[in-house]
């Protein structure tokens, strides 16, 4: 049931982006009434708002076209998904050639992916607060911000090559070889963070599987590599309102909400809620939806509390 105070002090938005950038998380919002495209800092963020039954969908690329007045693709409204036909179109052939360059011949490759290939990318293993650790690869110039992306608690950075055809070799390499997968569910990300493992215990793993990746690099007859093995720890992961945090109880899609944004890893949230606990919430259910926002009374939710 939504509890506005009145009929005017709402604003049809849209959230379309959880994103990182120099080391903070922000949140982009389209204003319909303003036809406006905005960025927030996420940390500090007041939700307060109601989904309205049916809803409208907007593609979450859409602040793309506010961004770059040449991008024209985007075709806004969306009927299922979070994303519109086009766009997704674009963005699983931009995919399908940026992850499998690596397999490719060279004169296959366009000239535009090839310079995007010609930057100094970093080797990474990461892992999470349930144990899971993955393989994975960035430019060296945002190692930081992929890592932040992706919610990871802690890393060792590898190594570096020179390009990012080289260093995706690599991480074939290592998966095959060591059988370390290159992905992490959000249901094991967040099932981590519900139930955490020990990090001392976790890091030490961590140092461990780095060493068996760089003897399995060294091995592998590719020279063209600096060995880095720094170690990265996400700050965000060590704030105590993810201490014993349990899970928002019903969808961020459907009803009222009211709470406040208290931390960020990845895109799954710890957030302060009206009634006074603590949880957490995957943002991605929120993406892509029309809502009303303003002075919102939240529905009421039942958490147990943990004992342990």
């Amino acid at each position: 049931m939504k509890k506005i105070v009145n009929n005017n002090s709402y604003k049809r938005i849209t959230y379309l982006k959880v994103f990182w950038k120099n080391n903070q998380p922000y949140l982009q919002i389209y204003d319909h009434d303003a036809d406006l495209v905005t960025t927030q800092s996420l940390i500090g963020y007041d939700f307060s708002y109601h989904v309205p039954t049916p809803f409208e969908r907007v593609c979450v690329n859409y602040g793309d076209l506010f961004e770059d007045e040449n991008q024209n693709r985007c075709e806004k409204l969306v009927k299922s998904g979070k994303k519109c036909d086009r766009c997704i179109r674009e963005d699983n052939i931009f995919a399908s050639q940026f992850h499998n360059v690596h397999t490719k011949d060279r004169s296959s490759i366009s000239q535009k992916m090839l310079k995007r290939m010609q930057k100094e990318n970093i080797l990474y293993i990461a892992g999470f607060f349930d144990g899971s650790t993955k393989v994975g690869t960035s430019a060296s110039n945002r190692i930081h911000t992929r890592l932040l992306e992706q919610g990871a608690i802690h890393a060792v950075l590898v190594v570096e090559t020179l390009d990012g055809i080289t260093v995706r070799l690599l991480e074939d390499l290592i998966t095959e070889e060591l059988g370390i997968g290159q992905s992490i569910s959000i249901r094991k990300k967040i099932d981590g963070l519900l139930n955490p493992l020990l990090r001392e215990p976790l890091q030490k793993e961590l140092k461990i599987l780095s060493g068996k990746v760089k003897d399995c690099i060294l091995n592998s007859g590719i020279t063209e590599i600096t060995e880095i093995a720094t170690t990265w720890e996400n700050e965000y992961s060590s704030e105590t309102c993810w201490e014993k945090i349990q899970k928002y109880p019903i969808s961020l899609s459907t009803g009222s909400h009211e709470m406040k944004v208290r931390s960020v890893l990845g895109r799954v949230a710890a957030l302060n809620h009206s009634s006074g606990m603590t949880l957490l919430a995957d943002l991605d259910e929120l993406l892509g939806i029309t809502v009303e926002s303003g002075k919102i009374t939240g529905d009421e939710i039942s958490v147990q509390t943990k004992l342990f």
